[in-house]
């Protein structure tokens, strides 16, 4: 949940980096957190479908990364194009980790309510 934050956060801040050593730190950081994302990838699948289907449920996930990771590009152009900046595509591509990360907190606090109601 953390790296998700942390994904769309650096995402957005790409734009106001002004200076070139900002945007280095932006990047590290951007990749530190994008790394702990992929590496702790596996374990989650792991403990969903199980060992036996375990490299599918991987193989469906990078499937589906894919989609934004081909999509995006050409679709920051067009805003570039018509906005004249890239800065619109930084801000729009932060957007879905900071919800994602948002609704991630928000499972474990609806699971325990519903352990609850359950007793």
């Amino acid at each position: 949940v953390v790296s998700f934050f942390f994904i769309g956060l650096m995402s957005m801040m790409i734009p106001l980096c002004h200076v070139f050593g900002a945007l280095i730190a932006v990047c590290l950081f951007m990749g530190l957190f994008d790394g702990c994302f992929i590496c702790i990838m596996g374990p989650i699948a792991f403990e969903l479908v199980g060992a036996q289907d375990v490299s599918q449920a991987i193989g469906f996930l990078l499937g589906l990364m894919s989609v934004p990771m081909t999509v995006g590009p050409p679709i920051a152009g067009l805003l570039r194009d018509k906005l004249g900046s890239y800065d619109v595509a930084f801000y729009l591509a932060g957007v879905p980790p900071l919800i994602g990360g948002a609704i991630l907190c928000v499972i474990p606090w609806i699971h325990e309510r519903q352990k609850l109601k359950e007793r």
